[in-house]
């Protein structure tokens, strides 16, 4: 196997997304949501800590504002409900929100959102936002 006659074999584990169109199969392009893609990760390899590094210091309640707080420790239900008011924006915190949420609620002990300066400090719990279940 793997001489110039044999056929292409895609590696174990990847498939390229496609529709059937008539005959053949016609390809897709997708965006792979990586925050969700890192929670789902971390949830089945049974990681206690779910690190997501940002630009930011972590979650705020009323980011751009001039009121702008830094949440350090935010619990899911608090969370989801930011998410469900549109607290966070749908492009750029939210599904890192969304995706820590997910985490915890699959059993994670907590998932950490932190400026990635700060990742060490975040996983010792002085730097960044905590969700917790």
């Amino acid at each position: 196997m793997g001489g110039r006659g044999d056929a292409w074999q895609r590696p174990p584990g990847r498939a390229d997304p496609v529709y059937e169109d008539g005959p053949r199969l016609t390809g897709l392009e997708g965006v792979v949501d990586k925050d969700l893609a890192a929670a789902i990760l971390a949830r089945d390899v049974e990681a206690a800590v779910l690190l997501i590094l940002t630009n930011v210091a972590g979650v705020y309640r009323g980011y751009g504002t001039d009121h702008a707080e830094l949440l350090r420790r935010l619990p899911a239900g608090e969370a989801e409900e930011l998410l469900g008011a549109g607290e966070l924006g749908e492009g750029s915190m939210g599904p890192k929100v969304r995706a820590a949420v997910d985490f915890v609620r699959a059993g994670g002990e907590r998932a950490v959102i932190a400026e990635l300066e700060d990742a060490t400090r975040a996983l010792a719990g002085d730097a960044g936002t905590a969700v917790h279940a």
